[in-house]
Formats: C-alpha cells, sequence, structure tokens
C-alpha cells in the first residue's frame, strides 16, 4: 500500500515542480528585452536574475528547516502561492524598480525546490534517489522546453509590455498551488518524532562542516551552477546582439536546452547511475559543459550556436542530479531537509555572483561570460577528483 502511495506522491510532485516551472520559463526568455526596454545595461540585467536568487539564498534553508518541523506539503503550497503573486507583479510591471520587486517577490516563492527534494529524499532509498532527483531535473528541463517557447508567443500578445506572460505565470501557479492542496500527500513520515527533526542553519553548516565530502560537493555544485548561469541574462542578448533573433526565438533557444535536459536528466541519468555510479557520471558530464560554453564563446553561425547549446544541456543535464544525489547520500537522514536546503542556497549564490558577472562581462564582449564559464567547470573538475563514491550504505 505504501509504493504506490509514495508513486503517486512523487508523480504529483513532479507535475508541482513542472508547472511551477513553466511559469518561470515563461518569464525567462522575455526578462532580458523588457530589461532593456526600460534602460537596463547587460549589468543591470544580470542583477534582475541576481535578485531573485539573491532572496532564495536566505530564504532556502529557512523553508527546508521549517518543512522539517511542519511537513513538505505546506510550504510547497505556500511557496506556489507566492510565485503566483510575483508574476502578477511583473505582469503589471511599468518600470525597472517594479521588475526587480517581482523577481524578489519570486525569490521568495521559488525557494521551495529544497523542500521537493526533500521530499523524494523522504520516499526514495538512497540508491535511487539520483533517479528520483532526476523527476526534479526533468521539470527543471520541461519547464525550459515549454516555457519560454511559451513566453516567446505570449509576447506576441502584449508586444512592449509583460500583461500576457505574467498574468499566464500567475495563473498557472495558482492552478498548481489548487490541485497541491487538493491532492499532493505528506511525505514526511508520522513515526518520526517532531523533535528529532528539527534544527537550524547552523547545524547544517555544522554537518557541512565535520564531512570533506560535503564541502567537496558543495564547491563543486557552486562553480557548476555558475557556468551554467552565465546563460541566463546573457543568451537572449547574444542572440539578438549577434544572430539578429527576437524574444520567440530566444524561447526556442531556451526550449533546446531543456529538451535536451529532459531526455538526459529523465532517461540516461536513471540509466547510468545505478551502473556507473553518481560520481563517474558527474565526472563525465563536466566535458560536454565545459566545451559548448566554450563553443557559444565563439559561434558565429546559427549551427554553431546550437551544437553549443546541446553539448551544454548534455553536460548540466548529467552533473545537476549527480551531484545532488552525491549530496543527499552524504547526508543523515534527520539532516536531509537543512543540508538540501544548504545545497540550494549554494546554487542561490551562484546565481546571485554569476548572472551579475555574466552581464558585466557581456557589456565587455559578448562571448565573455561563456570563457568564464568554461573557466569554472575546470574549477568544478579539480573539487570532483576528490569525491568519493558514496557505497550502498548510506548514512
Amino acid at each position: 500500500m505504501q509504493v504506490p502511495a509514495r508513486r503517486a506522491g512523487l508523480g504529483l510532485l513532479f507535475l508541482a515542480v513542472l508547472v511551477d516551472l513553466i511559469g518561470f520559463g515563461i518569464v525567462l526568455p522575455v526578462l532580458p528585452f523588457y530589461a532593456s526596454d526600460f534602460g537596463a545595461s547587460g549589468f543591470q540585467t544580470g542583477l534582475l536574475y541576481a535578485t531573485y536568487s539573491l532572496v532564495q539564498l536566505v530564504m532556502a534553508p529557512l523553508w527546508g528547516r521549517f518543512s522539517d518541523h511542519v511537513g513538505r506539503r505546506p510550504v510547497i503550497i505556500v511557496g506556489l502561492l507566492g510565485s503566483a503573486l510575483a508574476y502578477t507583479v511583473f505582469a503589471r510591471a511599468d518600470s525597472l524598480a517594479l521588475l526587480f520587486l517581482s523577481r524578489a517577490v519570486g525569490g521568495i516563492g521559488g525557494s521551495t525546490i529544497p523542500v521537493a527534494q526533500a521530499y523524494i529524499a523522504d520516499v526514495t532509498p538512497p540508491g535511487h534517489r539520483a533517479g528520483g532527483l532526476g523527476l526534479i531535473g526533468a521539470a527543471f528541463g520541461l519547464g525550459f522546453v515549454v516555457g519560454p517557447a511559451l513566453g516567446g508567443i505570449l509576447h506576441g500578445l502584449s508586444p512592449g509590455s509583460p500583461a500576457a506572460p505574467g498574468y499566464t505565470a500567475a495563473a498557472l501557479c495558482l492552478f498548481n498551488a489548487l490541485a497541491a492542496l487538493a491532492w499532493l500527500p505528506e511525505s514526511r513520515r508520522p513515526g518520526i518524532p517532531r523533535a528529532r527533526s528539527r534544527f537550524n542553519l547552523g547545524a547544517a553548516l555544522a554537518e557541512a562542516g565535520k564531512s570533506r565530502q560535503i564541502r567537496l560537493i558543495l564547491a563543486g555544485y557552486l562553480c557548476i551552477t555558475m557556468a551554467f548561469a552565465t546563460l541566463q541574462p546573457t543568451l537572449p542578448l547574444l542572440a539578438s546582439e549577434r544572430f539578429g533573433m527576437g524574444t520567440r526565438q530566444a524561447g526556442y533557444l531556451f526550449a533546446l536546452l531543456g529538451i535536451v535536459s529532459v531526455i538526459v536528466q529523465g532517461g540516461l541519468v536513471r540509466r547510468l547511475v545505478p551502473r556507473f555510479g553518481e560520481l563517474r557520471v558527474l565526472r563525465a558530464s563536466g566535458i560536454p559543459l565545459c566545451l559548448g560554453l566554450l563553443l557559444l564563446s565563439a559561434a558565429t553561425t546559427t549551427p554553431l550556436l546550437l551544437c553549443g547549446l546541446v553539448l551544454v544541456g548534455i553536460g548540466y543535464g548529467g552533473s545537476i542530479p549527480s551531484v545532488l544525489a552525491l549530496l543527499s547520500r552524504a547526508t543523515r537522514p534527520k539532516r536531509q531537509g537543512a543540508v538540501l536546503g544548504l545545497g540550494q542556497s549554494v546554487g542561490s549564490l551562484a546565481r546571485v555572483l554569476s548572472p551579475a558577472l555574466a552581464g558585466a562581462l557581456f557589456d565587455i564582449r559578448l562571448g565573455l561570460p561563456y570563457v568564464a564559464g568554461a573557466a569554472l567547470m575546470l574549477t568544478a573538475v579539480i573539487f570532483v577528483v576528490g569525491l568519493a563514491q558514496p557505497g550502498e550504505a548510506d548514512p
């Protein structure tokens, strides 16, 4: 009886994360163009993305801790409602200041991904967590497929205004919150006393401080995420400046990344990890990600641009579920919420630093952000070399 319930919970969680990320994806390709309409430079556009992640940096461990205390389900629902509010503000934005406000509110709602990851850790055995976490990655990928393409199309309904993309994303998140309220089951086992699961960020930092494995995983995760995050504020601008593409075409570029990510995270990772282990998959994934970024920096034709994006999608799609699974397996069960929340904070820190840096580098030279991203991937490889593949007996 428990296995079907767990599968149903994972399916509903996947749909909840997917719809939320479709809303995020709708905004992704249009935000740089709207910011540019309000006179934003590349650096200011990067700061828009950094604002979202800065709020996540603060909120993610708090949501993780709170979910350990009250359960995963209510936190996921509140996050969806916060995202709906953020996209409503985005839809009504008529200045750069309101765009920044919408990103800040969105960061609050979008900080619950580690809670979804902890949900998966609650209901899956250690050896299958990479596959379960790959579902979150697949939701990200599908969100990148549907969301950006839809955002580009919706932009045509309200040219020069964020109304149509914003209201559509808000409606999706509101519907998603209501669906989760009605059908998403709680993942926390009732037999675990709440007093044992309640802890704070300091405890998570202490856990990381005692484990060299966790420290190396977090350092690698920081560099990988920074490398990939160079794309978010700059790819639409690069497509416009170098290839004369508009909002719809920029949405299709992000959709291509999503398609590749879905194939790798939702399919290949689930098959490769049981055979080779998370660590080997993570190490191998660094090669196409680094090469793809270098190709983007030098691409002067559309086929080279698309080839670079495919390589980036392969590398990122293989590395993220593997590194998150390694983090989960290096953590004691009662610390899952906070340590995964700490991991999300590290990812948020990367997305604070990288977009602003990428925007500033883009103002200097179009391809420079991707050269920096490739250098970050090489740094991540150095950290990954020092990791050990966990055995079947996990903490």
